[in-house]
């Protein structure tokens, strides 16, 4: 059997069927897609969870109308992802997917070579960068530190390892550590004929300042430039997120990440660890949890959200892994904040623990993911008992003082219908779903505050939902000490900070890295937010409306990658970078130092180190 698969001129997505041995209707073609199907001609579906689909069909050739994208055009990401057939003994049957195509293809976008001669190498551009014409040479690129900093240097090693830097504590031009009374991750760096010397406050401020020195080194190669540099960051929350719930990452594919975060001086690690589709964190109070909820496939409890196809796939991470990725993080200046996605997006949560929902409501709600009844309820003794142990379990696994509860994208109709939920309200004298939400809110933040720990949640924690996708929000009854993620538009971040609430921005169509560059059909990534382009995220002002009173509570800025499109690892990279660099470059200085072909040229000059790192990314 062969499948065939094509967007055609009216974006229909046709799914063709060629030397099928086969009985129609003796078997079902399965399959996950990033957006939903409206219609189908040619077939049924048999089975829903999601966006993951089973379809019977009697023909052999099938036409699907999907969910349209705001760009009007579908790419690389919007066709059949893990497709496999299922015959009539629920056998899995041997089948040829050819590769998607388009019968009216956009072509890829063929970018200017904005570069120029003279530009600062450093990435982000440093705060106040005094470099002279006159150099030093340093013989076999070696510089001679202390013995008792050996341990510090072995933090840059995955750096050195792909450079002729070498950190010697015999030999070389000296460099040599002052701790003065500076700044969070502030550092200066005096380059002198004799002594490359280091003013720092802090770790972060030290580390940093290797990280610049590394980059003058492989720009300026043996011959170094006399003179200073004097920097320090704009935002303290200079962040990353990954979604590891809808597709799995080992722990050394996020320490990559993680180095690449540091080589670009970003320090918060956003880890996005339960969703619909996964359960990703070992807990001792809940083992089931991760034993059924973190593996997917045809025959398994979850099925195969996300391309993850008929094999059984997927894994967690224990506690031993996260205290080393907690290590090796420190060691990067980087804090790891946990996310459980509660209380929605808690579909697999539910297949694990189905007492955390009401059975005798009579309501069927729906996510805008199409997950049905994936919200835990609020109004059950289980759920406390639950929302107590896990939080303080993961207050003693994750060392950082934030943690991240969710609270985004609630179905409106989540909690009506339930008699448990009716009675509670009438009991605490609530009176509407969104005063209820805070109530819960309120009782995870007490719960953190007991055990020193801050709670972080998305924009609908503290404020209505900003996009009609019927989706509910907050009654603006919550605990001012909760830490907002501002996602849904830039308005929103505005509004939380006017409100007192701790924000870090974190707009869709600036920072939301699983949006497909632009509109051409050969891109991957989704568009509901907007198409991205490097030079968008570079000119981004993200605190440019805030008046002094609201910056007081702007703490940074963070990007994030959503994992639905990522199905196969190769295309990991190249939906983060370089739109990671160009977010780090706004995140340390607010907005924009320099012009894009600068930028842009200092870019093109760290590729070849950053390539020997692994680095692999888009055009731009």
């Amino acid at each position: 059997m062969e499948i065939h698969l094509i967007f055609t001129k009216n974006n229909k997505l046709k799914l063709s069927i060629s030397n099928n041995a086969h009985q129609h209707g003796n078997f079902k073609i399965c399959f996950s897609l990033v957006y939903s199907i409206q219609d189908v001609d040619g077939g049924k579906i048999s089975k829903k969870v999601g966006r993951y689909y089973e379809i019977f069909s009697e023909q052999d050739e099938i036409i699907f109308t999907l969910q349209k994208p705001r760009i009007g055009s579908y790419n690389l990401s919007c066709g059949p992802e893990g497709l496999f057939i299922i015959g009539k003994n629920d056998e899995k049957l041997e089948c040829k997917i050819n590769v998607l195509k388009f019968e009216d293809p956009i072509p890829e976008i063929i970018y200017s070579n904005d570069q120029e001669n003279k530009f600062d190498p450093v990435i982000p551009v440093p705060f106040i960068s005094n470099l002279k014409k006159e150099t030093i040479q340093i013989t076999n690129s070696e510089f001679k530190i202390s013995s008792s900093e050996k341990n510090f240097f072995k933090n840059f090693n995955n750096f050195v390892k792909v450079s002729d830097i070498k950190f010697n504590t015999s030999i070389g031009h000296p460099i040599v550590f002052i701790k003065k009374n500076l700044e969070t991750d502030e550092y200066k760096i005096v380059i002198d004929k004799k002594i490359i010397t280091i003013h720092y406050s802090d770790y972060g401020g030290k580390f940093y300042s290797i990280i610049t020195l590394i980059q003058l080194i492989n720009f300026y190669k043996s011959k170094l430039p006399l003179g200073s540099i004097e920097d320090k960051p704009s935002l303290g929350w200079r962040g990353m997120h990954l979604d590891c719930a809808r597709q799995f990452y080992s722990i050394d594919e996020i320490k990559r990440l993680m180095d690449y975060m540091c080589f670009f001086k970003l320090n918060r690690f956003h880890w996005h660890l339960t969703d619909n589709e996964a359960w990703r964190v070992e807990l001792a109070s809940y083992p089931k949890l991760t034993k059924i909820g973190s593996f997917r496939g045809y025959n398994e409890n979850i099925p195969p959200f996300y391309g993850t196809g008929y094999n059984k796939t997927g894994g967690y991470y224990s506690r031993s892994q996260i205290k080393a990725l907690t290590d090796y993080a420190k060691q990067r200046n980087i804090q790891i904040m946990p996310e459980i996605d509660l209380p929605a997006h808690s579909w697999t949560l539910l297949q694990v623990m189905p007492e955390l929902r009401d059975s005798s409501s009579n309501i069927i709600s729906e996510d805008v993911g199409n997950y049905p009844n994936n919200t835990i309820n609020p109004a059950i003794d289980e759920t406390h008992v639950f929302l107590k142990n896990i939080l303080e379990e993961l207050s003693e696994i994750f060392s950082f003082n934030i943690i991240h509860v969710g609270v985004d994208e609630r179905p409106k109709e989540s909690w009506e219908g339930s008699p448990k939920v009716i009675e509670y309200m009438k009991k605490n004298n609530i009176t509407s779903f969104d005063e209820l939400q805070d109530d819960y809110m309120n009782i995870i933040i007490n719960i953190l505050k007991n055990s020193n720990k801050l709670t972080a949640a998305w924009n609908e924690a503290a404020l209505p939902p900003h996009n009609e996708i019927g989706s509910a929000g907050s009654a603006g009854k919550i605990d001012k000490s909760c830490i907002i993620f501002a996602w849904e538009h830039p308005d929103v971040g505005l509004m939380s900070a006017k409100k007192g609430f701790k924000t870090v921005l974190c707009p869709g169509h600036k920072t939301y890295f699983d949006m497909a560059y632009n509109n051409s059909t050969y891109e991957r990534g989704i568009c509901w937010a907007a198409t991205i382009e490097v030079r968008e995220v570079f000119e981004w002002k993200p605190i440019q409306d805030y008046e002094t009173n609201d910056l007081v509570n702007i703490l940074g800025i963070q990007g994030q990658l959503w994992s639905e499109t990522i199905t196969n690892k190769d295309y990991f990279d190249q939906m983060i970078n370089p739109r990671l660099a160009a977010l780090a470059e706004i995140a340390w200085c607010s907005k924009a130092k320099r012009s894009w072909s600068q930028f842009r040229s200092s870019l093109i000059n760290n590729l070849e180190f950053l390539t020997k790192l692994g680095w692999k990314f888009h055009n731009f």
